[in-house]
């Protein structure tokens, strides 16, 4: 098997952006349009919640809640590459430590609607 093989999922050992199709950046798992967005949300240190298990639970049962759907706007949700959605979600009580096992405390939103002009309230 010759070295320069390339993966099915890889173009000349580029992948795809985790939040789009577009292809990642070397080195990065993201694209241009998402790199400085990524990069800002990872290095705010209100952010760190986010990473807790509580929350991975409360966003897992919020997303199955939704169907595919944004709950703001009812717009179908995009996909990425690898099938998951592209979807951000909203805490509805604005406190990012509040995150029941249900999901109940968050509203899976499109891009469009949590950071753009239809803000979900």
């Amino acid at each position: 098997m010759s070295v320069f093989r390339q993966s099915s999922t890889t173009r000349l050992g580029r992948s795809s952006c985790r939040y789009c199709p577009a292809l990642a950046l070397p080195g990065a798992d993201t694209c241009a349009i998402h790199a400085g967005e990524a990069g800002r949300l990872a290095a705010d240190p209100r952010r760190a919640g986010y990473k807790s298990s509580a929350y991975r639970i409360a966003r897992r049962s919020a997303i199955r809640r939704a169907k595919g759907r944004c709950e703001a706007c009812g717009a179908a949700l995009a996909r990425r590459p690898d099938g998951g959605l592209v979807c951000q979600t909203h805490h509805r009580d604005e406190d990012p430590t509040h995150n029941p096992a249900d999901g109940s405390n968050l509203l899976v939103c499109c891009l469009a609607c949590h950071s753009g002009g239809r803000r979900p309230g």
